[in-house]
């Protein structure tokens, strides 16, 4: 399995779109290499998870064509994680000859903002190319090589956001942003599941970096990150192979590489980077 981090930033990006703060401005002086876009991680070249408005900027800047993308999943309906608007081109004389499906998968209120972008706007006979199905917690998607097990994420109160666990290939990879921890019944859920065995990759949201999520958070810091990677070790979800990387800063917690880096240093984490490449 190979994953490309297309984006790691929260839903403001770093530099922030429209803020002068000393963080936003050093980071614009410094440039390119400083830059967080809003988080999309490419599996293979043919699975998303997200599908941000920064997309098209990311498949430039990365290369990438998405008429081979043939699968989404979307983990709720935040802008910065889902913009429908796009799929409205996936098809007619904006992508003539398209007849391979795009399978979106999300909860329900990603299917209502789905729904609403394409009554506005999608051609009917485009709305073929883009499948829509509704993904339910605890519920095993399986499509084209791959399955996905939707979690309850603890995120958003107006829905039921969730978090992935992709297998394919004989590999294992669970995608944890945007969420504060996990439940208990969500954690032994998964455990079960794995019956022991344990992923290969996992991507933690560490929006905080090196500030700690409080009662109310919905995002998680460095030291939520590894007490979750730890329970995740004492329960068997990963063990002493599994490799832990940390993702989807703000411009708030000032996540410059060096800091960045030095806090995965610190916590046992790789640190994530627009355009980094793990293969497993």
């Amino acid at each position: 399995m190979k994953l490309k981090f297309l984006g790691t930033g929260a839903a403001e990006g770093v530099p922030a779109e429209f803020c002068s703060c000393e963080v936003c401005r050093e980071v614009r002086r410094r440039g390119p290499a400083e830059y967080r876009t809003r988080s999309q991680v490419l599996v293979d070249g043919v699975l998303s998870i997200e599908f941000p408005p920064d997309a098209y900027c990311h498949a430039l800047r990365f290369g990438i064509d998405y008429s081979a993308l043939r699968y989404i999943l979307v983990t709720h309906s935040h802008m910065d994680h889902f913009y429908a608007h796009d799929f409205v081109l996936r098809g007619y004389k904006y992508a003539p000859g398209t007849s391979e499906p795009l399978h979106i998968f999300g909860n329900e209120e990603v299917k209502r903002v789905f729904d609403e972008c394409t009554r506005r706007e999608m051609r009917p006979e485009v709305l073929p190319n883009v499948p829509f199905t509704v993904a339910e917690p605890y519920a095993p998607l399986s499509f084209g090589p791959y399955r996905a097990l939707p979690l309850p994420a603890r995120h958003a109160p107006r829905e039921r956001a969730l978090v992935y666990l992709v297998e394919g290939g004989g590999k294992r990879y669970l995608h944890l942003t945007d969420t504060c921890g996990l439940d208990e019944g969500a954690i032994g859920f998964l455990a079960d599941y794995l019956g022991g065995a344990a992923v290969d990759f996992a991507a933690f949201d560490c929006t905080f970096l090196f500030r700690e999520a409080g009662r109310s958070a919905r995002h998680m810091g460095l030291p939520d990150a590894a007490a979750l990677r730890d329970e995740f070790l004492r329960r068997g979800i990963a063990d002493g192979h599994t490799r832990c990387a940390i993702t989807h800063f703000s411009h708030s917690s000032a996540p410059f590489s060096e800091r960045v880096a030095r806090g995965g240093e610190e916590y046992g984490f790789l640190p994530a980077f627009d355009g980094m490449e793990v293969e497993f």
